[in-house]
């Protein structure tokens, strides 16, 4: 896949023109962006690539410069928004996308997160009570550290002790 083909792979699955890529990644004029499309520049540059990578870091570096490998990191498990907000987006995995569209996305009241599960069915829980769990497990944990603590002050009291009396035994012995 030579860079034209790789821009335009960018554009189709972001749904922009080139103009709009250029203005994303913050180019005066799409020239250079038009130059690579249109086959003028043979390669992506590594100036560009890093201001495309900027705009979408999901993309995997090494395809958008010699174009192997796949164009999405695998590792990218996310759901992308354009610049603009405007809920059209991308949700994808690592065995590519599940749905390319628009989308309509809404944040989750406090306390509570959305699970999206892949068959597209969005499941609410409540994160509150695990925040209240959290909590007493650290207050319970900090409690643990205290007697810990304690303990170990006796401990080492009772080492003090024997520590001393060791010396006066062995100031005995040696008078003898």
């Amino acid at each position: 896949m030579n860079a034209a083909q790789r821009l335009e792979a960018i554009l189709n699955y972001y749904g922009i023109n080139a103009k709009s890529l250029s203005e994303k990644c913050g180019y005066g004029r799409p020239q250079g962006i038009y130059d690579v499309q249109n086959g003028k520049t043979k390669e992506i540059s590594t100036t560009m690539a890093n201001k495309i990578l900027s705009v979408f870091p999901e993309l995997n570096r090494v395809w958008l410069l010699t174009g192997e490998g796949n164009m999405i990191n695998e590792r990218n498990n996310s759901s992308i928004i354009d610049s603009n907000n405007n809920n059209r987006g991308i949700i994808q995995n690592s065995h590519g996308n599940i749905n390319n569209g628009n989308i309509s996305i809404s944040l989750p009241e406090k306390g509570t997160q959305k699970i999206i599960d892949p068959d597209g069915t969005v499941t609410i829980e409540n994160t509150s009570s695990g925040t209240h769990d959290y909590l007493n497990e650290i207050n319970r944990l900090n409690q643990r550290i205290q007697d810990l603590e304690r303990i170990i002050s006796g401990h080492e009291a009772t080492i003090k002790s024997k520590d001393d009396l060791i010396c006066i035994l062995r100031s005995a012995l040696d008078k003898k």
